[in-house]
């Protein structure tokens, strides 16, 4: 009986024990092609992190209009180079047969980017050209995506209005996980005492 009941109490601690990571799900972020550029203009520093995705879709409604990402991923002001990365030529629309495939496989109204250095995507900064091709001519807009590291940090309270939070060492309280130790230790104490078979005198 005692080994059930210590067992249970191991296991009960580990899972009152608070963890200090916090995962961080990855992000699809919408971006959406549009006749006068994209929707948003860039994507700023804090918004995305690494093993996030870009979401690019074509909302051009017109006719016989593609569009495409060129990412300059090497940082050395040319875009479509070996180690760069281009979309496909994005149609605002795919014809699809009665079963709902796709009759020209090749066509592809979006696309998915993930940001990892497993795609060639290093952290910070990085130069897209968004190209939109009517015909034979082509017009570009400069767009650019920032991300960074996925830092896994604990959540922090944020401070309330203005005042700076001050610590009372005469106010100072053991942490939690101390207070789950005692408080096992003493249940395991406690628990051979209620557990015996009561004796008659």
């Amino acid at each position: 009986m005692r080994r059930e009941a210590l067992a249970f109490f191991i296991v009960i601690t580990m899972l009152l024990i608070p963890s200090n990571v916090v995962a961080h799900d990855p992000k699809n972020y919408t971006i959406l092609l549009f006749e006068d550029g994209p929707t948003p203009d860039g994507v700023a520093t804090g918004i995305l992190v690494e093993n996030d995705s870009l979401f690019v879709r074509n909302h051009d409604t017109r006719e016989n209009v593609n569009h495409r990402l060129m990412v300059d991923l090497d940082g050395d002001g040319t875009f479509g180079g070996v180690d760069d990365y281009t979309t496909n030529w994005l149609n605002s629309s795919c014809e699809l047969n009665e079963t709902g495939v796709k009759i020209d496989e090749d066509c592809n109204a979006h696309e998915m980017i993930l940001l990892s250095a497993s795609n060639g995507f290093l952290q910070g900064n990085i130069s897209i050209i968004h190209q939109l091709m009517i015909g034979e001519n082509i017009t570009e807009y400069d767009f650019y995506v920032n991300f960074g590291e996925d830092i896994h940090i604990p959540p922090v309270d944020p401070p309330i209005g203005n005042e700076q939070t001050t610590v009372n060492k005469n106010t100072f309280r053991p942490p939690l996980i101390l207070l789950l130790i005692g408080s096992v230790v003493g249940m395991l104490l406690i628990i051979p005492q209620l557990t015996k078979p009561n004796e008659e005198e």
